[in-house]
């Protein structure tokens, strides 16, 4: 009898945190402007920033991943963009300076190309690395701007759980 009770109100709970995190995927305090149509606390995503040179027309993509919130990795893409001992720090950020160097207006469209688990120290794969070299080999015209010799580094997600972290 205690399973059977202890089941249902598992079900229940669930269900109930469920329906109060679909309405917990964005916190800006004016959502039209939110980067990722109200998206913005999904977690453990790849994503794509769309740069669109205003005076030219031209498109350049890039692809990303975000174990954390878009949110937060979103803040540190602000930051690189405005901060210029930040410029180097990603392909999109020198894209976004130089079209600043050359007073290019932009636009910048977000989005959300998959979402992916993590590390797992159980099956020794990050879904979320393999999916965004995935969207680099695979789909070039993504990720126009990001360069290929990222393709050969290790999942940096792993490294929380080496026996030296804890």
């Amino acid at each position: 009898m205690k399973q059977i009770i202890s089941g249902h109100n598992r079900a229940i709970l669930s269900k109930h945190s469920t329906n109060n995190n679909d309405n917990n995927n964005c916190n800006c305090r004016n959502p039209t402007q939110c980067p990722l149509n109200n998206q913005c606390l999904t977690k453990s995503i790849v994503y794509q920033a769309i740069v669109t040179n205003t005076n030219t027309g031209k498109e350049e993509t890039y692809v990303g991943l975000s174990e954390n919130t878009f949110k937060t990795r979103f803040t540190q893409h602000k930051a690189s963009f405005n901060n210029n001992n930040k410029r180097n720090s990603t392909k999109l950020s020198q894209h976004i300076w130089n079209l600043k160097d050359n007073s290019n207006t932009y636009t910048l469209k977000w989005k959300i190309l998959s979402q992916c688990t993590p590390y797992s120290p159980n099956s020794k794969k990050c879904n979320l690395c393999i999916k965004e070299k995935y969207f680099i080999i695979c789909r070039p015209k993504m990720s126009s701007l990001n360069n290929r010799n990222e393709l050969a580094t290790e999942c940096r997600h792993r490294k929380k759980y080496l026996l030296g972290n804890t």
